[in-house]
């Protein structure tokens, strides 16, 4: 085994497809099914089955001759802390990421190899995020695990979550580990930004003042709708709102939309928000006014415009809460990135010499902290 200090940054690329993802533990993505913080990655043309199978063959062909060796005498590819990483538990994760990998693309040799060594850098890293939540005690309750999954379980409608993990070749109890361990991540995560700080108010002004375009707000209108299905009806609605009947009256007696409930109160869309159709005949009536008839697939529309909001810069106060969620948001992801980075210097990792390339990094960007005190480390 050799000692190694640096690990490749969790938030690099992997080419082709591959995905990217950040030093935060971020549990979920898409329907919730996600574990340890990967992302799906973009989906491209099915490759031909030829072309999987060979580029498949090749890599498999490669990468078990590498590991057959891994194994022989020595069942750990890498020791974090004197605790093992199994060989198994690297070749599972490659297996997994492999076949998101042939979903998107067709598999080349230096993308596969790129993902073998995020694989072990990641397994790394988690260990040591892991040991570290540990010994400070973070735990977690069934109770509150088993709430988390229930979350997850309801953006299974159509499919149950048990069918969908086997349909993408997981093996249930292995995700409800995974789960477990990025819930402990966050807590962790959590538990170390509290150093981090606040935001002052100086910064917070000095924000504004620099990206007044972010806080630019389209000009927007606040509606109310009647839609039914017959072009007659909608007329003789129109004639009587024109006459003095009240919209809202009418809305909840004829329109066959949803809002019928609320008197027709569509709510405030700005610009682009509403279907092509509507957002004409919105923005080009009057406060107070109702629009023509409107069709669309749905059936015919009337829009009483209640308020138009005209497009205007936010003021420093009214974008206050968002700027300082933004800027504290910065802050303790940097704050956590040097910490890690940190981490991963004051351990002790050590990988087998037949994959110590994988996990050090080449040059390391000198604006870094850590790296180049990691780096004397090896010399």
């Amino acid at each position: 085994m050799e000692r190694v200090f640096s690990l490749i940054p969790q938030d690099s690329n992997l080419e082709n497809g591959v995905d990217r993802t950040s030093w935060r533990p971020t549990l979920l993505r898409g329907q919730g099914s996600g574990v340890r913080g990967r992302a799906s990655p973009p989906r491209r043309r099915n490759p031909s089955l030829k072309a999987v199978l060979l580029a498949a063959a090749a890599f498999w062909a490669a990468l078990a001759t590498g590991c057959d060796r891994q194994k022989q005498g020595e069942e750990a590819v890498a020791w974090v802390n004197g605790e093992p990483i199994a060989f198994s538990t690297f070749w599972d994760e490659i297996k997994s990421r492999y076949n998101e990998v042939t979903e998107a693309s067709s598999p080349q040799q230096d993308v596969l190899l790129v993902l073998k060594r995020k694989v072990l850098s990641d397994l790394i890293r988690e260990r040591l995020l892991l040991q570290e939540a540990s010994r400070r005690g973070l735990t977690l309750s069934e109770e509150t695990l088993e709430a988390r999954i229930d979350e997850i379980k309801e953006g299974y409608t159509n499919s149950p979550l048990r069918k969908s993990l086997i349909k993408h070749a997981m093996d249930y109890d292995h995700w409800r580990q995974a789960l477990r361990e990025n819930m402990i991540m966050e807590a962790l995560f959590t538990s170390v930004v509290r150093e981090a700080g606040g935001v002052r108010d100086q910064q917070i002004s000095q924000y504004y003042q620099d990206h007044l375009d972010e806080f630019l707000v389209p000009e927007a209108v606040q509606i109310n709708q009647i839609v039914v299905k017959n072009r007659s009806k909608a007329q003789k609605l129109l004639r009587r709102i024109r006459k003095g009947e009240s919209f809202e009256a009418l809305a909840e007696k004829y329109s066959i939309a949803p809002e019928k409930e609320a008197s027709g109160h569509l709510g405030t869309y700005r610009r682009g928000e509403l279907p092509e159709p509507l957002e004409k005949a919105a923005f080009s009536t009057p406060a107070g006014k109702v629009t023509s008839l409107v069709e669309t697939q749905h059936g015919f529309h009337l829009l009483q415009v209640v308020k138009r909001i005209p497009s205007h810069v936010q003021t420093e106060e009214e974008a206050q809460e968002e700027i300082a969620r933004k800027l504290s948001q910065e802050k303790e992801q940097a704050f956590y990135d040097q910490w890690v980075a940190r981490l991963i210097h004051d351990s002790d990792i050590r990988v087998h010499a037949s994959l110590v390339g994988l996990v050090v990094t080449d040059e390391p960007k000198k604006s870094h902290p850590f790296q180049n005190e990691a780096n004397r480390g090896t010399q």
